[in-house]
């Protein structure tokens, strides 16, 4: 059997680390994490798809442990999704910390209506 193996964490929709050292086991009869801390496979299925699917059922999703981070630039929380500005490529998680540095008019303004340097994202992996 052939085995290409993957260095990975596991975190959670809030960004919190479910698996610190993993590894990401993959075959073709086979595609399992492992969990090198607890020294034991923490998920496994038969196909990338159906364990990707499983991670998603429980709102965990696999990272690169070299992916940079990003952080919220008000409140300093990991974050996957959230308000972009390019000017200064500062990021906010939410319509709370935005508005500490800005008013929501403001934001409007320099959003302008999509076309602005202000906008909405998410960085999921697709």
């Amino acid at each position: 059997m052939n085995f290409k193996s993957t260095s990975v964490k596991v975190v959670d929709g809030n960004g919190t680390i479910v698996i610190q050292d993993g590894i990401l086991i993959e075959s073709k009869e086979i595609c399992a994490i492992y969990d090198v801390n607890e020294g034991c496979f923490r998920f496994s299925c038969a196909t990338l798809l159906e364990l990707r699917t499983m991670l998603i059922a429980q709102d965990f999703r696999m990272k690169d442990p070299d992916e940079e981070e990003r952080l919220c630039s008000e409140c300093g929380v990991p974050m996957q999704e959230g308000f972009y500005f390019e000017s200064d490529a500062t990021q906010y998680c939410s319509v709370e910390c935005l508005t500490q540095v800005i008013s929501w008019e403001e934001y409007l303004v320099i959003h302008d209506n999509g076309n602005g340097d202000a906008y909405w994202t998410d960085w999921y992996d697709c």
